[in-house]
């Protein structure tokens, strides 16, 4: 009996091709290159649209963003990584929104903090300094979004952060290592 060829009947075979079909489609993009991001932000305002607000500070800017949905598993911190990483589009583009002689760009993140009982409240999850000279000489397509992260200068956390951050990091820790070392600081 083992030696018979197998036959599925006529009402799964519809089912068995829309599987094959899947396969091949997800094995044929496996090799297709990233889609190109587009053209470069001009302004940091401008740059992402979980950027709410663009302040000047002493040495820079301060770039307000929030993510508008509790976080699941660090997903508020992947976000504010891409958000980092158009942000550093942006100043490569030269962006017309950032002040001449600005040394630190300052990325606040804020969301939604969900407690055990379910009680939503909004606030800040953290702050993060960045470099200008830094983002203007990074290598944006040897990083990742991740990798702009790890160059940042200094993290402040806020309580309503630690979860995220430590969820990220768990999910991430090959991706964002030396910003999740600094979070550990």
């Amino acid at each position: 009996m083992s030696h018979m060829p197998t036959s599925f009947p006529s009402r799964r075979r519809p089912a068995v091709l829309a599987g094959a079909l899947a396969l091949t489609a997800v094995l044929a993009a496996c090799g297709k290159p990233a889609p190109s991001e587009g053209p470069a932000p001009t302004a940091l305002a401008k740059a992402d649209p979980l950027i709410v607000a663009v302040q000047p500070t002493a040495k820079g800017v301060r770039i307000l963003a929030r993510y508008p949905t509790p976080d699941v598993a660090g997903d508020s911190v992947r976000a504010a990584a891409r958000v980092a990483r158009q942000i550093a589009r942006a100043v490569q583009a030269k962006a017309s929104d950032l002040p001449p002689g600005a040394t630190v760009i300052t990325l606040d993140l804020y969301g939604l903090d969900v407690d055990k009982f379910g009680k939503r409240t909004s606030g800040r999850f953290f702050e993060t300094d960045f470099d200008v000279g830094d983002l203007k000489g990074l290598d944006l397509k040897a990083k990742g979004p991740a990798g702009v992260l790890n160059t940042a200068i200094d993290l402040r956390i806020d309580r309503a952060g630690i979860d995220p951050i430590n969820a990220w990091c768990m999910r991430y820790p090959h991706a964002g290592g030396e910003w999740c070392t600094m979070a550990g600081d």
